[in-house]
């Protein structure tokens, strides 16, 4: 911030004296400025990060992609009860005698040939197979967003646990420097009454050794405090950059002592049990299972279905008479009452006679038309229906277990949670009281201390005690902080640390 004022006054002061002032220097001068400011640290709130996670997740990414082929297979079992449409055309040569397939004639010669047509098909009945199928697809999908939904849960309460570890080691270090700045300052008044010779060398000695030992736990306290927001960072897929300057915001938990607890967990027994997404997801698994049952019987009912196509097609060898022929007559028998020689006219046509028929002409002559209906009957096919239904059946029975165990463990969970949350409570309080004991007692040795009453082994057993207590009390109040969020969220309630 130093920086940003110095060059923001640097500023103003060459505009004001030197109009001229280059145009370079007032554009380096405002980057710097704007490079200062940009940098400033965003503090993170625990929605924040909790959004990040969300958007950067990998399990989440590959959740939503269940979704995304759910929502695929759904599509495709819709477009099973539709009826198909196809188009084809060919185009092509043929050399060798065959039977042309427009002439119905032998053609030896090199012959051009195309075909277009349309066909349809659609399935009329096959066991209301393709029915449940699409009910079937669409309870997937909602069984695959729910899936979803509880990873997000996950990740979630994992963030939280993560940034409540940050606070706690955070208020670790002021604990450890505040430490370490009350035994420089005792160190000092030591320093002088030795010096004035009203106490031994031994006491600077003894007091020193403890600022040591006071500064070696400020560091390894900060040591914790880096590696917890390096966790959370890389939870968060933060960049290099973005790690360096990562910093959270701290709430106010002042109300966390006064925070109430609900007088029993079946509140959010309730609450979970009817909302919670593993919970309707496997209700939705059992529908499945339910329908895919139905799927299976269905093969063993008869199929019907209809299909109809229209084609025409275009030959080079059909041709059509365009001259008038010669006529070859020639014997063909006798009349028996007269012998009169009974003769019979060929038409003779030269090459000149014929033109093969225009390619418009023949797509309108050509043109065929078929309709088909064919029916399926199912008599014997190698018990494979028999086994998908005994199959089917057995998952619907795994999904209705599945259900049950889903339900179990969920309440299992949030009594657990609310018995975490009454013993981290009841922790919580106690530390609280051991603290201020261990803060009296400890200013009382730090006082004889001082005026050589107590020695240094009682003073520090006195400073250790407390250290522990204050510790000890840190470590419940974010334990308690945490089993109470839990709890709530189970209630429904979102993850927040406002009051």
């Amino acid at each position: 911030m130093l920086y940003v004022v110095v060059a923001f006054n640097y500023l103003r002061l060459h505009i004001q004296t030197d109009l001229k002032v280059n145009r370079k220097t007032i554009i380096a001068l405002l980057s710097v400025l704007l490079a200062f400011t940009a940098s400033g640290q965003t503090r993170w709130t625990l929605e924040s990060c909790i959004a990040r996670a969300f958007e950067k997740n990998i399990s989440i990414k590959q959740s939503q992609l269940n979704v995304d082929l759910a929502e695929i297979n759904q599509k495709n079992a819709m477009g099973n009860l539709l009826p198909s449409l196809n188009g084809q055309a060919s185009h092509g040569y043929n050399w060798g005698q065959r039977i042309d397939p427009f002439t119905n004639q032998f053609a030896t010669e090199r012959i051009r040939s195309n075909s277009f047509g349309i066909s349809t098909s659609v399935n009329l009945f096959s066991g209301f197979q393709a029915r449940n199928s699409l009910e079937q697809a669409h309870i997937d999908v909602m069984a695959s967003r729910l899936n979803n939904e509880k990873a997000r849960n996950d990740i979630a309460l994992n963030i939280a646990s993560l940034y409540l570890a940050i606070l706690m080691n955070q208020e670790m270090v002021t604990i450890a420097r505040s430490n370490s700045d009350n035994t420089g300052n005792q160190a000092k008044r030591i320093t002088i009454l030795v010096n004035a010779g009203q106490l031994a060398q031994n006491n600077l000695d003894d007091i020193n050794a403890q600022m040591a030992s006071d500064q070696a736990t400020l560091v390894q306290a900060e040591n914790t405090y880096n590696l917890s927001v390096l966790n959370l960072a890389q939870q968060l897929q933060l960049t290099s950059e973005e790690t360096s300057t990562f910093r959270i915001s701290s709430p106010d938990l002042s109300a966390v002592q006064s925070a109430s607890l609900p007088p029993s967990a079946e509140a959010a027994v309730q609450y979970s049990l009817t909302h919670f997404p593993e919970m309707k997801s496997a209700e939705y698994n059992m529908q499945s299972a339910d329908v895919g049952v139905e799927i299976a019987k269905g093969a063993a009912l008869p199929s019907l279905s209809a299909s109809f196509s229209y084609g025409t097609g275009y030959s080079g060898a059909a041709s059509q008479v365009i001259g008038d022929p010669d006529f070859e007559v020639f014997p063909i028998g006798l009349v028996q009452a007269t012998g009169d020689v009974v003769v019979s006219a060929q038409p003779i046509y030269g090459e000149n006679d014929f033109e093969t028929i225009s390619f418009a002409d023949q797509l309108t002559d050509n043109v065929n038309k078929s309709l088909f209906f064919s029916l399926n009957i199912p008599i014997f096919n190698g018990f494979s229906t028999e086994s998908n239904i005994k199959r089917s059946e057995v998952n619907r029975l795994s999904a209705e277990y599945s259900l049950e165990a889903t339900s179990q463990t969920l309440r299992q969970s949030v009594e657990r949670a609310y018995a975490d949350a009454l013993a981290a409570k009841a922790n919580y309080d106690a530390s609280n009281k051991a603290v201020e004991a261990s803060e009296r007692a400890f200013r009382n040795s730090e006082s004889r201390y001082e005026q050589g009453a107590a020695t240094q082994v009682e003073y520090s057993d006195a400073r250790t005690r407390l250290d522990n207590a204050k510790v000890n009390s840190l470590n419940n109040k974010y334990d308690y902080l945490f089993r109470l969020r839990v709890l709530e969220f189970y209630e429904g309630r979102a993850i927040t640390l406002n009051p």
